[in-house]
């Protein structure tokens, strides 16, 4: 089989994915390559597709909820573009079967794969951006956070970090101390320790995550359910 023929194949398995065919199977190709095998890899696809991403999000949220608060939409978005929940979709999707790469094995680390599930959504999103246009980019995407979108939500509620801070100032206590500790990774993919500590517990929480302000949310929602389950 010839290199066009793998490229074509290739091209007709994440169609079927994503119901979009690729003009440049190139792209395709470069979204779908790791760093450890190629210089041409999908880091700059990632970049770009992030930024795709954030904006098409956001204006759909902007035309759904008409009427919320600048604020309660951001949170909206940071929960909906959140790494976590980015990884989640890509890997129902199953993309990380088609990562070209050299010396990875994604069942390694459950932290390593869910970072490349990530990258890899982001950075297809980004090839189909340059291959179509916005219009059709937007379409893909909102077909594919189709459940993130559709779901009509009270999205004024507050958000972990926030409930936790009030909860605490309504006992008079202290409002929680959170530490961020940079674990590894390279600029572009950083790994986070967040550690938080509140006078009702002697036990110091923590939770990792790929951005400190998510890690604050995952370990304050942590220790919200351990306040429930002791009422």
């Amino acid at each position: 089989m010839s290199n066009k023929d793998n490229k074509d194949t290739l091209a007709d398995k994440i169609y079927e994915l994503i119901d979009y065919k690729f003009k440049n199977n190139d792209l395709l190709i470069e979204s779908l390559t790791h760093k450890s095998i190629s210089t041409n890899n999908y880091e700059r696809l990632e970049f770009l597709g992030d930024a795709v991403l954030q904006l098409i999000i956001t204006e759909n949220l902007y035309k759904k909820y008409t009427g919320i608060d600048e604020g309660s939409l951001s949170r909206e978005k940071q929960s909906i573009v959140s790494k976590n929940t980015i990884s989640k979709i890509s890997l129902d999707l199953g993309l990380s079967n088609f990562l070209i790469s050299k010396n990875i094995d994604l069942n390694d680390s459950i932290s390593l794969k869910n970072t490349v599930a990530a990258n890899m959504i982001e950075s297809l999103i980004g090839a189909i951006f340059l291959d179509s246009d916005y219009s059709t980019c937007k379409n893909i995407v909102s077909k594919i956070f189709s459940e993130k979108l559709l779901v009509k939500k009270n999205i004024g509620t507050k958000d972990p970090k926030t409930k936790l801070q009030e909860y605490m100032q309504s006992l008079g206590m202290i409002l929680p101390i959170y530490e961020t500790i940079h674990i590894k990774g390279p600029p572009h993919q950083p790994s986070f320790k967040i550690t938080c500590k509140v006078p009702l517990f002697k036990e110091i929480f923590e939770s990792i995550s790929t951005t400190v302000r998510e890690g604050q949310q995952t370990v304050s929602k942590i220790i919200l359910d351990k306040i429930n389950e002791e009422k």
